[in-house]
């Protein structure tokens, strides 16, 4: 794998540093339905002052580029991005979550991590199930841990545990690897079913995060936008568990909020 790690500043973090992982499949055919970590993200950016201190292009992510507005290409990446709360989070957001190599994908972002003194290794994403949920009912949250006292902390705080499945795919299998440097971790998800921009998903989400973070996010603006989002999707007659809204009726609400996953039969997979 060919990686390149662009350092803008440099830090050491001491406040039980954790690191939030937040990526999402780029692949327009998925991304209706399984970009929670990517609103996740986009909606911290926008509402807590995280300061980029890094960047990461790699061969792992999808072969794609960047064209600006003056048509200039470059190479899409992922970013580091930090913030001094009561404890230091490091947050991993970008483009997309890679497509191949993903072990050593993960390897490069918890040695970068682990020089920075991060502990902890927390991971979202959308959980695909065979039975998606419907698109009005708030999501349950799951998820899993890396031990028991993870565990434990989940059940705590109104999440369910996971058991007896196989996860797939990057989100996941930072987790397991994080114990290889020194750090717990643990995965957060929500089943697939609600379309962007996730509203309900999110707020579920940001439930648990906020106290596994010890972060305080203002959600007024999620609560609105899953009022109108049920209202666009009652107005559809969408069958219930079926989400399959336009994407002109979508492209407004996504704007309002500013803006995993291959089929595989019998099997629950989270990206």
């Amino acid at each position: 794998m060919w990686g390149q790690l662009s350092v803008v500043e440099s830090l050491s973090l001491s406040k039980d540093p954790a690191l939030l992982v937040s990526v999402s499949t780029s692949n327009p055919q998925y991304q209706l339905l399984y970009s929670q970590a990517r609103e996740l993200s986009n909606f911290l950016l926008r509402k807590i002052g995280f300061k980029r201190i890094a960047s990461f292009c790699s061969s792992s992510l999808p072969p794609e580029v960047g064209i600006s507005e003056s048509g200039v290409v470059d190479l899409v990446e992922c970013a580091f991005y930090y913030y001094p709360g009561a404890r230091d989070v490091l947050l991993f957001a970008g483009h997309s979550s890679p497509t191949s190599e993903e072990y050593e994908f993960a390897r490069s972002i918890l040695s970068y991590a682990q020089k920075l003194g991060v502990k902890e290794v927390v991971s979202v994403g959308a959980r695909w199930a065979e039975a998606p949920i419907s698109p009005l009912e708030t999501p349950k949250v799951l998820g899993f841990a890396t031990d028991e006292e993870g565990v434990r902390w989940l059940k705590e705080n109104g999440v369910t545990p996971l058991s007896n499945e196989t996860a797939f795919y990057f989100t996941n299998l930072i987790v397991a690897l994080s114990p290889q440097y020194g750090m717990r971790g643990c995965k957060i998800s929500v089943n697939h079913g609600e379309p962007r921009p996730h509203p309900k998903s999110l707020m579920a989400l940001l439930t648990v995060l906020s106290k596994k973070l010890s972060i305080n996010v203002e959600m007024s603006e999620l609560v609105d936008q899953s009022k109108r989002l049920e209202e666009m999707i009652k107005r559809s007659g969408l069958e219930i568990g079926q989400p399959d809204l336009e994407e002109g009726e979508l492209s407004e609400e996504r704007e309002r909020g500013g803006g995993e996953e291959e089929e595989q039969k019998h099997r629950d997979i989270y990206r």
